[in-house]
């Protein structure tokens, strides 16, 4: 395991833990929806892939977007899980049904290797329906002012500063496709989940984790342009358009906010 790990990447993840403190301290400032819009950004699958770019070849990122377009409808799968579960189960009993559906479903869909348009097919449906069952979670919830504390930075940080190294090691030992699986672990979401019912309650976690449905659309775009311009135009510019489109997505979410209905409900407590 020693030849695998090395300053440099003991360096690279120092550098994602100030990405993710910096982006916490902003996250916590605002209120369920604004919060799932800032937890969609890549935070952990970002700096994932720019690493596993800096130490393989361009086709080896296709490779793992790819393995990622695939795995990626699991994440919103989880979710809508997790949110649907948290308010009547607890937030235990929620993170394991939503991890356990997120691997079973990642592990099939690795083990079958789907192609680019039967991803974006599998795309579609999950979104459709996920979209569909989460309108009743949707909105912001009143009443539900809590403590600031630095518990959240650090859990975030432990989070995904080990998926960022998993990914890295991984790819590594194995390969793209594991690199593209590992990659896709929702480390973020399920650290927000918890720190959210420890400080705010139930319903505002399902409210989050509702919220981060829509945005998780822009992720799919992101992954596909990664694994569409990957080869032809080098890693560094695919990377650089799928940030583009991630944020570009996000922020156009949050500004038709105000004429979408179903994202202005009041949820109180």
């Amino acid at each position: 395991m020693g030849e695998f790990i090395d300053m440099g990447l003991v360096a690279k993840l120092g550098f994602t833990a100030l990405i993710v403190v910096v982006a916490t301290g902003f996250a916590a400032r605002f209120g369920a929806f604004i919060g799932a819009m800032i937890a969609a950004i890549p935070i952990s699958a970002g700096p994932a892939y720019l690493f596993i770019a800096m130490e393989n070849t361009d086709a080896f990122v296709a490779t793992s977007a790819l393995t990622s377009l695939g795995v990626n409808p699991m994440t919103v799968v989880f979710l809508l899980v997790t949110a649907a579960t948290v308010e009547r189960f607890g937030i235990v009993v929620a993170l394991l049904f939503g991890i356990g559906t997120w691997f079973a479903g990642a592990f099939i869909a690795t083990e079958i290797g789907l192609s680019f348009w039967q991803a974006c097919l599998w795309h579609g449906v999950v979104f459709i329906a996920c979209l569909y069952m989460s309108v009743p979670l949707l909105g912001d919830v009143s009443g539900s002012a809590g403590r600031r504390g630095w518990f959240d930075v650090v859990l975030r940080v432990v989070a995904v500063v080990s998926v960022v190294g998993a990914a890295v090691v991984v790819g590594r030992m194995i390969g793209p496709k594991a690199a593209g699986l590992v990659a896709l672990i929702p480390v973020v979401w399920i650290s927000m989940a918890v720190v959210t019912t420890a400080r705010l309650g139930r319903m505002t976690c399902s409210a989050v984790l509702a919220n981060g449905i829509l945005p998780m659309v822009g992720f799919w775009m992101g992954l596909s342009a990664v694994h569409l311009l990957a080869v032809p135009y080098g890693a560094g510019v695919a990377l650089s358009v799928a940030l583009f489109i991630c944020v570009g997505w996000t922020l156009g979410v949050t500004l038709a906010r105000p004429f979408i209905p179903m994202y202005n409900n009041v949820r109180t407590v």
